[in-house]
């Protein structure tokens, strides 16, 4: 089953994206910034709403942003079109069928939009991206750190976001690192369930990965500001060239 399909709705628009702070995405994008050079060709893949494709377009870099959800692209493409952005497009793309028919400068896989398949379509997606960069060129992943979540794990968090309250219950299976996350939201005249599986890597793993395909030069971060990785540092952002 493709947990997918349901879970990035209107509520996930809503609820997750929109509440997004400008100042983050801000500090997230520079960060992604000093890998390249101005005016590279860069994917963003799984760009949701826009968030970091919009403000690369606007430091000048030409950007495709693809996203699996229809809503999520006609969003973003309207709003590259108010800001006159004609350096930045946005299609609807499954990363799974990704073709490269593009060559890329960088592809950017930020904010855990990466680890939603069974291991297989998740090494085939990572083939996929570095097959359809030009050489040298760098892939980006920013993804939460196992090592932090098994040591903080929360089993369960109950929150109000403005008129709703949303409950979520999160299993962890070792044998295959998946957290399986249950997630009830309960308001006036709403009631939804989602299911989320969510393949969590520690950072050796994502190195070997990394290697196994052929990137090189590869670089781990604890967070965006240049931290230096370890345990306790919440993400794992990867980046690696291709040689």
């Amino acid at each position: 089953m493709d947990w997918t399909k349901d879970y990035f709705d209107e509520f996930y628009l809503r609820y997750f994206l929109q509440t997004q702070k400008e100042e983050i995405t801000k500090k997230q994008a520079n960060f992604v910034v000093k890998f390249f050079d101005a005016g590279n060709y860069l994917l963003d893949a799984g760009c949701g709403i826009g968030r970091h494709a919009l403000l690369l377009g606007e430091q000048g870099f030409k950007i495709l942003g693809i996203d699996s959800s229809p809503l999520y692209i006609k969003l973003a493409t309207a709003e590259a079109k108010k800001r006159g952005l004609k350096n930045v497009q946005f299609i609807q793309q499954d990363i799974r069928k990704l073709f490269p028919k593009h060559e890329f400068n960088g592809i950017l896989n930020l904010w855990s939009s990466f680890g939603y398949f069974d291991d297989d379509t998740n090494f085939d997606i990572l083939k996929r991206f570095y097959n359809s960069l030009k050489k040298d060129g760098k892939l980006i992943i920013d993804i939460e750190n196992r090592d932090y979540i098994l040591k903080h794990f929360v089993h369960e968090t109950f929150k109000e976001k403005e008129d709703i309250f949303i409950l979520e219950r999160r299993h962890y299976l070792p044998l295959t690192s998946i957290v399986t996350t249950h997630r009830f939201v309960v308001g006036k005249d709403l009631r939804k369930e989602y299911l989320r599986n969510i393949r969590i890597y520690s950072a050796t793993e994502m190195i070997n990965l990394y290697r196994i395909i052929g990137f090189k030069n590869i670089k781990v971060f604890g967070d965006y500001t240049d931290k230096k990785f370890s345990e306790d540092s919440k993400r794992i952002i990867i980046c690696g060239e291709k040689r």
